[in-house]
């Protein structure tokens, strides 16, 4: 097993989901992820500013990720659809590093949502303007 490249990423995040009302999934008195979706399926866009990171030399700062998840039903019971976008800013260097943060594949917090994921629709480099 190869050893995981140290990164860190701050920055600003903004997230949303498909509910007609706040996430039941993260706001209700069930566990998390557990509550049925308002409309019985979530589309959740995670967007990300990287305001300074580095992935091992590479540095990240000033770019942009957007990550869609798609679960078709109660979070929890997995089955989800996932895409990553990346900045198209982003070198070769960039894009590796960045895919693997939020993929999971580097391990931290997007690496706790991999058991929930059965599709992996791939990563893509595309225009992403982030202001706020």
């Amino acid at each position: 097993m190869a050893d995981q490249v140290a990164w860190h990423l701050s920055g600003d995040y903004f997230e949303n989901c498909s509910c007609s009302i706040v996430c039941p999934c993260l706001v209700s008195a069930a566990a998390p992820l557990t509550a049925r979706p308002t409309e019985g399926f979530c589309n959740v866009p995670l967007v990300f500013h990287v305001e300074s990171g580095r992935y091992g030399d590479v540095a990240l700062d000033g770019l942009n990720v957007l990550v869609i998840l798609h679960a078709p039903g109660v979070m929890a019971e997995g089955n989800w659809s996932v895409a990553a976008y990346i900045d198209q800013r982003a070198d070769d260097a960039q894009t590796e590093a960045l895919a693997a943060i939020f993929t999971g594949a580097a391990g931290g917090p997007m690496a706790a949502f991999t058991p929930l994921i059965s599709k992996n629709l791939g990563v893509r480099k595309v225009p992403i303007t982030f202001h706020i």
